[in-house]
C-alpha cells in the first residue's frame, strides 16, 4: 500500500524492520483529515491555539480534576487545594462518588508535589499488607499544570519489610473540565493509548492516533484514526456519544448516558479547556471511541497545535512526569522495596555528553552492531535524556523525586524522530532507549543478558502546549518489531516484552 510522508511516495512491505533507519512510516489518511481542521477554532477556550506563556495560577487556588485512564483510579475526581495544601480523591464506579484518599502535600524543589496519604476507612482494605496499618503513607507524587491537569502516582508504597508484598502503584492522569464541549466544526486532537494491566493477554488494535471531535447539542461525535506502532494498517471509526452533568461535572460518555455502567464497554471522556484530553475506558467486548480495545485502559491526548512544534524548544525544555510499565514485575534480581510499575521521572536536565549519562551511552554503544545487538541505531541530536528518581537510602531503595536524595538518573533517552509533515505535534517514528543502569538493577545486579545490556524499541509521541508549557506523551508497544521491553529475568534473558508509557509536563521553573 502506498503512503506519503514529507512529499515522497514509498511502499512498505509487511516484513520491514520498523526500527529507526528503516521504513517505519504509516498510512496517514487521518493526518490529511485532521490537517483540514488544524486552523479551526475549538469550542473550549485555548484548544488548538498557539499557547502563550502565562503566569502560574495563584497558590491559593483550588483545582478540581477528573480522570483517569489508569485502572486503579478510573473514573475518579481529585481536588488539589493549594491554600490548604491538601488533596482528596473520590471514585464513582457505579454512581455516587466514594471517597478513596485524602492527604496533604508539599511542593518539592524539583517541582513535584510530595503527598502523604490517608485512605478512607475500608477503601481499599489493604490494612493487613501495610507496614504500619492506619498510619499515613508517604511516597505518593504528582505534577500539575495548575488549572489544566495533573499526573500522579497515588499508591507508590515505599515498603521496607521484606515480608510485605509491594502493592502496585495507582497512577492517575486528570484534567480540569468545566463545560461540555462545543465543537461546531471538527476539533482535532492527538492521543496515545494507555496500556492495561493485562495488555499482553490481548492483541492491541491501537497505540496512538488522531480524532476529530464535533458536537451537535449534547451529542459528541468521535471520528478517530488509530495506528499500531510499526504497522501500515490504520483503523478508523466514527461513533457518537454525549455530554451531560455528573457527580464530577460535565463528562462525555460513549455510548450515550453510560457513565458508571458496569455491564458494557464505556468511554468516559474529560475534555479540558486547556487542550488536554483524558479518556477512561472500561472494556467488555466492544471497542471504544478512540479505536481501542481491552488491551488498553484509555487514552491521554492534547489538541493539535496550530503550527508545527518547535523541536529545538521541546528538546531544550525540562520535564517532570512518570514512566509507566504495568507489567514490569521482575523481582527475581533484587528484593524490591518500591513499586517498579510506575516511577517518578524527569527529563531534559542533561544532554548526551553529560557525565551522568556515561553508563547509558556506553551500554547503548556496546549493543549497537555488537554485543547483544539490541540497539539498532544510537540516539540522534533530536533526543531527551533523563530517567527515574531512584536512590539508595538508609531504609532501602526509594523512588523519591523531592531532590532530597539527589537528582534523577540518566538511564533513558527519548528520540522523537521527525515531526510528521502533515500533523503538527505528531512524532510517529520515535524511539525509546533503555540503558544498562535502568532500575531495579545495578553493577551488582545487572540485566541478565549475554553482554552489557541495553535496548531500543520503536515508539510514538505526541507533543502539544498547555498554558504555555509543553506536554509530551509517549507510547511503546509490546507488539512492535522489536517490542518494547524492560529488564529481563533468568528465564527471559534479553528482556520481557511489555508496553511502556512516558507522560511528561514541562516544568514552569
Amino acid at each position: 500500500m502506498a503512503f506519503v510522508r514529507q512529499g515522497v511516495t514509498h511502499r512498505e512491505s509487511g516484513g520491514g524492520n520498523p526500527m529507526r533507519g528503516g521504513l517505519r512510516s504509516k498510512v496517514m489518511p487521518f493526518i490529511t483529515f485532521l490537517a483540514l481542521f488544524a486552523e479551526l477554532p475549538l469550542g473550549l477556550c485555548g484548544c488548538g491555539e498557539t499557547a502563550k506563556p502565562v503566569t502560574p495560577t495563584s497558590a491559593n487556588d483550588v483545582h478540581s480534576y477528573f480522570g483517569s485512564p489508569f485502572p486503579a483510579y478510573a473514573n475518579s475526581a481529585s481536588i488539589i487545594d493549594h491554600s490548604a495544601t491538601r488533596i482528596s480523591v473520590s471514585t464513582a464506579p457505579f454512581g455516587t462518588p466514594v471517597p478513596q484518599v485524602s492527604g496533604t502535600f508539599t511542593t518539592a524543589p524539583t517541582g513535584f508535589l510530595s503527598i502523604v496519604e490517608n485512605f478512607a476507612a475500608g477503601v481499599p482494605d489493604f490494612s493487613m499488607m501495610f507496614p504500619n496499618p492506619g498510619q499515613p503513607l508517604k511516597g505518593a507524587w504528582a505534577v500539575e499544570i495548575p488549572g489544566a491537569g495533573a499526573l500522579a502516582n497515588l499508591l507508590n508504597l515505599n515498603l521496607t519489610q521484606s515480608s510485605v508484598v509491594p502493592i502496585p502503584a495507582g497512577p492517575a492522569a486528570m484534567v480540569q473540565n468545566t463545560v461540555c464541549p462545543s465543537f461546531p466544526q471538527p476539533a482535532p486532537f492527538l492521543y496515545v493509548t494507555v496500556p492495561a494491566l493485562n495488555a499482553n493477554s490481548t492483541t492491541s488494535i491501537a497505540d496512538f492516533g488522531g480524532v476529530a471531535m464535533s458536537t451537535r447539542g449534547s451529542a459528541v461525535t468521535f471520528a478517530a484514526q488509530s495506528f499500531l506502532i510499526g504497522s501500515s494498517a490504520p483503523t478508523s471509526s466514527t461513533v457518537t456519544g454525549g455530554c451531560s452533568d455528573s457527580f464530577f461535572g460535565p463528562l462525555t460518555t460513549y455510548p450515550l448516558n453510560s457513565f458508571g455502567a458496569a455491564a458494557t464497554s464505556v468511554d468516559t471522556v474529560a475534555i479540558g479547556g486547556s487542550g488536554l484530553l483524558i479518556d477512561s475506558f472500561v472494556a467488555n467486548g466492544t471497542n471504544g471511541a478512540f479505536g481501542q480495545n481491552s488491551a488498553v485502559s484509555g487514552v491521554i491526548g492534547v489538541a493539535v497545535p496550530s503550527s508545527p512544534v518547535d523541536v529545538s524548544a521541546v528538546n531544550g525544555a525540562k520535564y517532570n512526569g512518570f514512566i509507566y510499565a504495568p507489567q514490569n514485575n521482575n523481582t527475581s534480581a533484587v528484593p524490591l522495596t518500591y513499586d517498579i510499575h510506575v516511577l517518578a521521572a524527569a527529563f531534559g536536565d542533561r544532554t548526551a555528553t553529560s557525565t551522568s549519562c556515561s553508563s547509558l551511552r556506553t551500554s547503548l554503544a556496546a549493543n549497537h552492531g555488537q554485543g547483544a545487538g539490541t540497539v539498532a541505531a544510537l540516539p540522534s541530536a533530536n533526543s531527551l535524556y533523563g530517567g527515574e528518581f531512584l536512590t539508595t537510602t538508609g531504609a532501602g531503595v526509594a523512588n523519591d523525586p523531592t531532590g532530597a536524595n539527589g537528582s534523577e538518573n540518566c538511564d533513558v533517552a527519548i528520540d522523537l524522530g521527525q515531526q510528521d509533515s502533515m500533523s503538527n505535534g505528531l512524532f510517529p517514528n520515535a524511539t525509546v532507549f533503555i540503558g544498562s543502569n535502568y532500575p531495579p538493577f545495578s553493577a551488582n545486579n545487572p540485566w541478565v543478558c549475554p553482554a552489557t545490556c541495553a535496548v531500543s524499541f520503536p515508539a510514538a509521541a505526541v507533543v502539544g502546549q498547555v498554558q504555555g508549557q509543553f506536554v509530551i506523551f509517549v507510547v511503546a508497544s509490546s507488539q512492535s518489531n522489536p517490542p518494547a521491553q524492560l529488564p529481563g529475568s533468568p528465564s527471559q534473558p534479553v528482556g520481557v516484552p511489555q508496553p511502556v508509557g512516558i507522560y511528561l509536563f514541562q516544568r514552569s521553573q
